[in-house]
């Protein structure tokens, strides 16, 4: 494969200088054509990307053959190398490394309508998804029936064709791997926008639909009968009567706010106590407003356990514990989890499942706060391959990957919502002595009254050590 310059540019590093340098145009129609033109930049950009990706998988498939190493085990955290290099995650990455070689290998009419800019990175990774159970040839000639619809429809159309076609050429194949998948059936959560989060079901299409179907009916009859309100006296709308009754059920509670559940949720003495306004950050999931907050501890129903948080005053970190046990403890994990928050992995965002030791207990690492780190599933199994070295402390992390690239994360502050100026200290007033909490338990407001709180303390101060 050859590489040529662009006229006027020197190297391709210089490109996204020039391009950041193109001032817009005078007119409207002048914008528009602007916008396709880097639309198409984007897509050219897209298939580099790719053609790279395929290339170094083979460059790195042939030397680890060189040396000796298993098939199976070639290869090895090579998705993961390019979702740091692609600032995405190691999932994304491995996604990322299988589009490129179905797409170089043998998608070629997919690959050039990319590189023309007729369709992005999106169309041609719903193509491949379908396809992928193929074998090479059926995966060919799916690409050239479908060469004419390649930036004429978007690629939810486009996956739709793509699987007619498989379930076409390989009907008993299809329909197996469709019996097969049901056993991926799985729930789970994700963090939503404006601090919501999202209930995510995936399983056979039948059952999806008629839970659906089931909570539609019933909030339709609600509708109908007028017996709407919420705990609060609102009026709900069909949207929120279906979630309430999904929660409802699936808790065995009888309102949806009365969920039992035990979260972390980090806030200041000023945002629990007064009517601070710096948000509060649920852990994994992120800032919750100030108000919103105090109004989740005021519900008669929450059990509300108040432990104190030290943190470092210059970075608003969490600071933290030692233990000489082999894993980690449960007051630790806790610890380890606040200051995280996520995997600690750059771009990967997935949940914590693992606080992993950074120098391994072989190698002699402690299982100790600077030697700690929140880790996914997958990323805890990805540095245990080959050229892969993890080295930090509880300030922050490096990682270094097989071919030399080192990616460095920094712990997050605590509380990433907090006034970042410095605050002026308040003088108690006259006659008045400063009192450790637990000798003045403070109290949470209460619907329908107040409750002292069962441990006093604050989740977030500014002292330096624990």
């Amino acid at each position: 494969m050859t590489t040529t310059t662009a006229p006027g540019l020197k190297t391709l590093a210089e490109l996204p200088e020039v391009l950041s340098l193109l001032a817009p145009a005078e007119t409207q129609a002048g914008n528009i054509d602007q916008i396709e033109f880097y639309e198409r930049i984007k897509a050219a950009a897209e298939a580099g990307q790719a053609r790279a990706t395929a290339k170094l998988a083979e460059q790195r498939h042939d030397q680890e053959k060189a040396q000796g190493i298993p098939k199976s085990k070639r290869c090895k955290g090579l998705g993961a190398e390019i979702g740091l290099a692609r600032k995405e995650s190691p999932a994304r990455g491995k996604q990322r490394l299988e589009l490129a070689r179905v797409l170089v290998e043998n998608l070629p009419r997919t690959y050039q309508a990319l590189c023309d800019g007729q369709i992005r990175e999106e169309h041609a990774q719903a193509m491949a998804n379908e396809i992928s159970a193929l074998p090479a040839r059926h995966q060919r000639e799916i690409d050239d029936i479908l060469s004419d619809r390649l930036g004429a429809i978007g690629p939810r159309q486009l996956a739709n064709e793509a699987r007619a076609q498989v379930q076409r050429l390989d009907p008993q194949g299809a329909a197996k791997r469709l019996r097969d998948a049901e056993a991926e059936r799985r729930v789970g959560i994700r963090p939503a926008a404006k601090g919501l989060s999202q209930l995510v079901a995936i399983g056979p299409t039948p059952q999806i639909a008629a839970l659906c179907d089931t909570l539609r009916q019933e909030a339709n009859s609600a509708l109908s009968t007028g017996t709407t309100k919420d705990h609060r006296g609102e009026s709900r709308t069909r949207d929120q009567l279906m979630f309430d009754m999904l929660i409802e059920r699936g808790t065995g509670q009888a309102a949806a706010p009365a969920v039992p559940v035990e979260v972390m949720l980090v806030m200041t003495p000023d945002t629990l106590f007064a009517q601070g306004g710096t948000p509060a950050w649920l852990t994994g999931h992120g800032p919750i407003p100030a108000a919103v907050a105090r109004d989740w501890l005021s519900q008669k129903d929450v059990s509300v356990l108040l432990r104190r948080l030290f943190t470092n005053p210059e970075a608003n970190q969490v600071v933290g514990l030692e233990s000489r046990a082999r894993g980690f403890r449960s007051n630790l994990r806790k610890l380890i989890l606040l200051r995280d928050n996520i995997c600690r992995t750059p771009y990967c965002e997935a949940p914590i499942q693992d606080v992993d030791h950074i120098t391994p207990r072989r190698d002699g690492g402690a299982t100790a706060w600077e030697n700690a780190s929140g880790l996914c599933a997958a990323c805890n199994q990805t540095k245990e391959n080959r050229g892969w070295r993890h080295t930090g402390d509880s300030q922050g992390m490096q990682i270094t990957t097989p071919t030399g690239h080192v990616y460095t994360v920094a712990s997050q502050p605590v509380l990433p919502g907090r006034d970042p100026r410095p605050r002026t200290p308040r003088r108690p007033s006259s006659g008045q002595h400063d009192k450790e909490p637990a000798d003045n338990p403070p109290q949470i407001p209460r619907a329908g009254g107040s409750q002292r709180c069962p441990e006093a303390g604050l989740f977030s101060t500014d002292k330096p050590t624990l």
